[in-house]
């Protein structure tokens, strides 16, 4: 026979050991159906306010009854009915956790359910009218309760929680896990909304502290949580303020906004008068301590050292009672059960008061996800009260007494011991009588494959043997005491349907075994699954070398044929990797080969997917490792493991934890979540918002380099920038503040973006750009021909010098130039040019001036007005720079036809006007030369310039009329 070719014992064995795989997969295999429930749209028939629902049926005439039916989730029997004969503004107010009797809303999601609404109207025949038909409408509803403490969440990077408890008679239609919108009510009734979760099937409310502190501001004498939901709040006000709890040595006052490392001012006194002060107080979990104060009222004033005011009961006294009091029922274990909602609340001390005496007990621990509080090594028989230590204050606890046990007698007595010796028999039992039936018809050791489905045939039948003693004995298996008798039963039975199969195939083995060649059954693994592919098996005499060729096994499975009686050593080897040496005899002819094999895992980016170079893979083993540029490494297998729990950690990515099995072909790929911050920008100019400006977001570190673009981003109008979230690490942020030739210095800033806390990049440019001496004496000439204008001896000046004060608020604007360099962010406009258009067009507008009131007629009038009392009247209005740096850029014909347009209606005005006055023409005049500057102006800046002086000359014009003191001048005749 072929050394390579199966006998007809091997398989006879094979289709053996199919048959029992066959019927291990028969006893075992479990189907699971599920569905995806439908969500309809909102309607705006349906409101949520608080715990209540709102129907609106003022489309209804003469409402008498509001029905709501529950049609999804299905099966739920869940109906509302209200009175409707008084409603206010059209508007009934159902309590959505008090449904119709017979209905009930405990254990279902009510987050988005469906409802059909009908109302019936008041009168025996009238017919139900629908409002809603399959609606989608939030139908559960969230009471927050007492008490509140600050604690730390699970997990590796752990932060700060309020951890807020819930009134079971008030929550409904939640589940574990939950993820809420919480909106937070702040000074002025602004609401800013953070993250919440809902934990303990409804019992508990977490919400991150550190997003609470940030998004409260200086908004901080109390926290109004209200849980939010797409169709409005679902939980009534409930404000979280500052209170006086008794907490390590004294009295403390507990506020859920102290931050810890922040330096406090405290002023605080008593009604007996003791006082503490404090400039530098710090806080831990929110507990302000106030040594010296004793129980009763005090008044309390603490801010932060900016002056922000946290707490200021001076006038309104906070009182402490006495500690919180709450029940816990003492279980057969000693520990106490809570109510769920106070999952999580760290214990770390309690005195005990037996009645006889009270001792004192060192607890450090928290009370766990189903409310239990375990008291080690501390005897609570007979104790009656118990005042705990914990982050919430020191609580009084009234001690019940419970049991988690069997059923009463399950236990007592001889009938206890037979229920204990019936619950742990007979899966034993079972699982031994069946490896023994098939022991019977076994013709050789069974091998891995057979001694799992065995095992797992044993465990099915031993579990089911143990529900049917549930079914059918009034005995309580699943009590905790008799279910871990029944386990430790169904495990003795699971092991013992392969082992006695194997016990007894070894026995024959070792009778019959015969001298001569034998064929050994050798499987090649790679630790977890056959090895794939063809491997050389070696085989040789115990001790001596190799002197036989090895024989190729593919697929896994082969049979190699021993030239000889005794025992044999064989190995596996593929390419470099060799499996241990075992040894095979007559007696035991089957054997497995493991050949280790090695696994790559990639780690990437969670966002990008991009790989991430030098991260650090360490592990059970011994396995470690540093991933290359490509973001891989090959890890070595373990001894004596075909997978192991590794971790990977990378200073800029939250750690990981993932299972890696060594098997042929392996890959595995770890995303990691980007260890991120928070970052806020503001572009000013010499201390002035600059507007809406380009930031650039530029990576500034190695890693960030290398790995990520830069981020152009656009402020707001006021020059600020939103809150970003980035990757921890150093930013050079800059702002690009104008395209022209305009001169900034200092457009950028280093931060470094951390974890906790915000990064604020400011950046406030110094405007470089200044008047030069050439400017400077321009404007000195223009104001010398301005004043010139107003001189003429033995005539008024008054409407001269009205019309010269346009020229001043020109010249203003152009000495303000260096001291509004914010003006020319985003802009193309030179500074100079802006300038030199400015003196041009003052200098042209001062020549109009003087033409204009230099006329005969108007010489004549301001003579006949010598004898006036003099009057210093203005023009109201000024030059803006900013309005004429818009024209700078706009299109120059369309403002010629603007001062076109305003030309003819002030024409209109002075044509209005003449008829009540003896003389128009300094009107006429000036609104003469205005026109004729424009349309004697060239085209570009200055020409833009011109045209903005036009209109403002325009502007006094029209405004000539207003001034009394004017008007009377224009009244005089002239002879």
């Amino acid at each position: 026979m072929s050394p390579h070719e199966p006998s007809a014992g091997a398989a006879s064995e094979s289709r053996r050991r199919a048959a029992v795989v066959a019927i291990s997969l028969v006893l075992v295999s479990l189907v699971a159906v599920g569905f995806a429930p439908g969500v309809a749209s909102a309607d705006d028939t349906l409101e949520r306010d608080g715990s209540d629902l709102v129907v609106n049926v003022s489309s209804v005439d003469d409402p008498e009854t509001v029905t709501v039916e529950v049609t999804d989730p299905a099966d739920t029997e869940i109906t509302y009915t209200a009175n409707a004969t008084n409603t206010e503004d059209g508007e009934v107010r159902i309590d959505v956790a008090a449904p119709d009797p017979g209905g009930t809303v405990n254990g279902t999601d009510l987050r988005s359910a469906n409802v059909t609404v009908t109302v019936d109207p008041a009168g025996e025949n009238a017919t139900a009218v629908p409002l809603a038909n399959e609606t989608a409408v939030p139908l559960h509803a969230v009471a927050l309760a007492d008490p509140v403490w600050i604690g730390d969440s699970e997990g590796d990077n752990a932060t700060d929680q309020l951890y807020v408890p819930l009134d079971p008679a008030g929550t409904v239609g939640v589940s574990a896990g939950t993820d809420f919108d919480v909106g937070l009510g702040l000074d002025g009734n602004e609401t800013v909304d953070v993250e919440g979760t809902i934990r303990g099937d409804g019992t508990q409310l977490v919400v991150d502290r550190g997003e609470l502190v940030d998004e409260a501001g200086d908004s901080r004498e109390t926290l109004d949580l209200r849980v939010l939901s797409s169709a409005g709040p679902v939980s009534d006000r409930a404000p979280i303020g500052p209170e006086l709890r008794s907490w390590g040595d004294g009295l403390a006052l507990w506020h859920p906004l102290f931050e810890p490392g922040q330096e406090y001012t405290v002023n605080a006194a008593d009604d007996g008068n003791a006082r503490y002060t404090a400039t530098a107080a710090e806080t831990v979990d929110g507990y302000l301590e106030l040594p010296g104060l004793s129980a009763g009222e005090a008044e309390i004033r603490v801010s932060t050292a900016d002056g922000t005011e946290l707490v200021n009961r001076t006038d309104d006294a906070l009182e402490y009672s006495g500690p919180l009091e709450l029940s816990a029922e003492v279980a057969d274990d000693g520990s106490l059960g809570f109510d769920r909602s106070l999952a999580g609340l760290a214990v770390d001390g309690a005195v005990v008061d037996t009645g006889s005496g009270s001792m004192y007990a060192g607890i450090d621990g928290a009370v766990n996800e189903e409310g239990r509080l375990a008291f080690d090594e501390t005897d609570l028989s007979g104790a009656e009260t118990l005042l705990l230590s914990t982050a919430a204050g020191d609580i009084a606890v009234t001690l019940e007494t419970g049991s988690d046990s069997a059923a009463p007698g399950a236990l007592g007595g001889l009938g206890g011991i037979l229920s204990v010796l019936l619950v742990f028999l007979a899966p034993l039992v079972v699982g031994l009588g069946l490896g023994g039936v098939i022991a019977q018809f076994q013709n050789g050791i069974p091998d891995i494959v057979s001694k799992l489905a065995l095992g797992v045939m044993g465990f099915a039948l031993a579990l089911g043997s143990l529900f049917a003693i549930h079914l059918l004995t009034p005995i309580v298996v699943l009590g905790s005491t008799l279910q871990w008798v029944g386990l430790i039963g169904i495990l003795f039975g699971a092991v013992g349907t392969p082992a006695i199969p194997t016990v007894v195939a070894s026995r024959k083995g070792g009778a019959v075994a015969a001298p001569g060649p034998f064929a050994a059954k050798v499987t090649v693994t790679d630790g977890s699954d056959l090895f794939r592919g063809d491997v050389t098996v070696h085989y040789r005499e115990p001790g001596g070398q190799d002197r036989y060729d090895p024989v190729t096994v593919r697929g896994g499975r082969g049979t190699v044929q021993l030239p000889g009686t005794g025992s044999w050593e064989m190995y596996a080897q593929h390419g470099s990797a060799h499996s241990d040496i075992e040894t095979v005899d007559a007696n035991e002819p089957t054997v497995t080969l493991t050949i280790p094999v090695e696994a790559t895992l990639t780690v990437v980016d969670a966002v990008d997917g991009e790989p991430v170079a030098d991260a650090t893979i360490s592990g059970e083993g011994g396995i470690s490792g540093t991933t290359d540029q490509n973001g891989a490494v090959t890890l070595d297998p373990p001894e004596d493991a075909t997978d192991a729990e590794i971790e990977v950690s990378h200073d800029r990515y939250a750690d990981a934890t993932e299972r890696v099995r060594f098997r042929q072909n392996a890959n595995h790929t770890v995303e990691l979540d980007r260890r991120t911050g928070r970052l806020r920008g503001a572009a000013t100019v010499d201390g002035t918002a600059a507007g809406a400006v380009p930031f650039r977001i530029v990576p500034d570190d190695e890693f960030l380099s290398d790995r990520f673009d830069v981020e152009t981003v656009t402020t707001d109008a006021d020059g600020t920038l939103d809150e970003r979230t980035l990757p921890i690490g150093r930013y050079r942020v800059e702002v690009t503040l104008t395209d022209g030739n305009v001169a900034y210095e200092g457009t950028e800033t280093t931060i470094t973006v951390n974890e906790s806390g915000t990064a604020r990049a400011a950046v406030d440019a110094r405007f470089t750009w200044r008047l030069d001496a050439d400017r400077r004496d321009r404007i000195d000439r223009v104001r010398s021909d301005v004043r010139s204008v107003l001189e003429g001896g033995g005539r008024d000046g008054t409407i001269p010098r009205y019309y010269a004060s346009v020229v001043d608020s020109m010249l203003d604007a152009a000495e303000s130039v260096p001291d509004v360099g914010h003006e020319f962010v985003g802009r193309e406009v030179d500074p100079s040019d802006a300038v030199d258009g400015i003196l041009a067009a003052a200098e042209r507008a001062t020549d109009a001036i003087s033409e204009a009131m230099t006329t005969k007629r108007n010489v004549d009038l301001f003579a006949a007005c010598a004898d006036m009392p003099d009057a210093d009247v203005r023009w109201s209005g000024s030059f803006e720079l900013a309005e004429l740096l818009d024209r700078l850029e706009s299109d120059s014909n369309a403002q010629r036809r603007e001062v076109k347009q305003r030309y003819e209606a002030v024409d209109g005005l002075i044509e209005g006007r003449r008829g009540e006055l003896s003389e128009i023409a300094p009107a006429r005049e000036m609104q003469q030369r205005a026109w004729e500057l424009t349309r004697e102006a060239d085209r570009g800046s200055e020409a833009v310039a011109i045209g903005y002086t036009s209109l403002l000359l325009l502007d006094a014009v029209e405004e000539l009329f207003e001034h009394d003191a004017l008007r009377e001048r224009l009244t005089r005749t002239v002879f």
